[in-house]
């Protein structure tokens, strides 16, 4: 089993040394799965995003069952795609997607409290013009959203960094006199929002994943920036390096957590500092171990909008050496860890990396290694 255990951290892992505990207030790398939603569905990759970019979170669900004797406890994490969702949560979900902070407040609603755990999205909201609540002051951020609202508070959002000019699709259930009319013909020119034929139903109650699915399109509409190519690339391929650089020297411990933390955010930094972790407990012991590159890798930039960016990594060629004298465990091996990464713009307006994804060759090719391992 132990045997196993190592494979597992080879082939997620490229550094082999340890880094201080993340505090409480972080997220773990249990928090990333969505154990509800398969790849079937057909918002998996755009939920996924959400999720790996701190966009949206899991509920957390606790279950125990007993087997052969044994009670188990784990904790489940459910997205509810199939779910309505409220008017406050789809006010953070937009407001975290876009990384909007508040500006001048342009409406108090009476029933919105400031120890109301939405009270700070619903006030960025109104502040940028997004939400403008009801005619008698409230905002009713308990209600469900229609899609009527929501393709409102996305055309609001969006109007200023999304092209509209498309006249979209004219729906026979949609009244020219509504107040969401102009919403929806242009989410619907753009390709944001979709029909039932003739109809689009704007009073129907929307769906979570819905939700995520019209917000992930507006952002992919946004134009990219040329002047961040610089500082994607150059996030990606710090990365790489000083991860190299860091790990030949187990003094180094502060300068790897700094590195995580400086270019990696949501599941790919919970991945990285529980990677290391794992590292430091005595049942994952590797002995002596050792990771060297070999050649020049390239960093391309394959996609960019405002908000969102993908690298491709090439020829990223890795040298490993493992030693475990307690279980005569000897390896030495070359893995080529390719792949592409993927890049959120934080609120700070830097660059960093939420996801690492090999490609499915090299991992394939990785898994057979990790299989040849545990039959060691």
């Amino acid at each position: 089993m132990k045997v196993l255990q190592l494979a597992i951290l080879l082939v997620f892992t490229v550094c082999f040394i340890t880094v201080t505990p993340a505090s409480a207030a972080e997220k773990t790398i249990d928090q990333y799965y969505m154990d509800d939603v398969s790849y079937e569905h057909g918002a998996y990759e755009q939920l996924e995003r959400f999720l790996y970019a701190n966009i949206i979170d899991g509920y957390e669900e606790p279950t125990v069952y007993e087997e052969d004797g044994e009670v188990y406890e784990f904790t489940s994490i459910l997205l509810k795609p199939e779910n309505s969702i409220t008017r406050a949560q789809f006010t953070k979900i937009l407001v975290n997607a876009m990384n909007l902070t508040s500006g001048d407040i342009k409406k108090e609603f009476s029933d919105v409290k400031s120890s109301a755990w939405y009270y700070d999205f619903v006030q960025i909201a109104s502040s940028k013009g997004i939400i403008t609540g009801k005619e008698d002051g409230t905002f009713k951020p308990n209600d469900k959203i229609t899609r009527a609202q929501m393709a409102a508070m996305i055309y609001r959002a969006f109007n200023e960094t999304v092209d509209f000019s498309k006249t979209g699709k004219i729906f026979n259930d949609v009244n020219p006199n509504s107040y969401s009319y102009e919403a929806i013909v242009k989410t619907a020119g753009a390709g944001i929002v979709n029909g039932y034929g003739e109809t689009f139903k704007p009073n129907d109650f929307a769906k979570r994943s819905h939700a995520v699915l019209m917000i992930d399109r507006a952002l992919h509409l946004e134009s990219g920036e040329a002047e961040d190519e610089a500082s994607i690339i150059a996030t990606v391929n710090r990365y790489i390096d000083e991860e190299f650089e860091f790990s030949s020297d187990s003094e180094n411990v502060e300068d790897m957590d700094a590195l995580y933390r400086e270019t990696t955010t949501g599941y790919y930094l919970a991945y990285s500092l529980d990677s290391q972790l794992l590292l430091e407990d005595a049942d994952f012991s590797t002995g002596s171990s050792s990771s060297q590159k070999i050649g020049e890798y390239s960093s391309k930039l394959i996609s960019l909008n405002k908000r969102f960016a993908a690298v491709k990594i090439d020829d990223l060629k890795v040298h490993i050496k493992m030693n475990d004298p307690e279980i005569n465990f000897n390896l030495e091996m070359t893995l080529d860890l390719s792949g592409t990464a993927y890049l959120k713009k934080t609120e700070d307006g830097l660059w960093k990396i939420y996801n690492l994804v090999y490609d499915e060759e090299d991992y394939d090719n990785m898994l057979t290694a990790a299989a040849a391992m545990e039959e060691q």
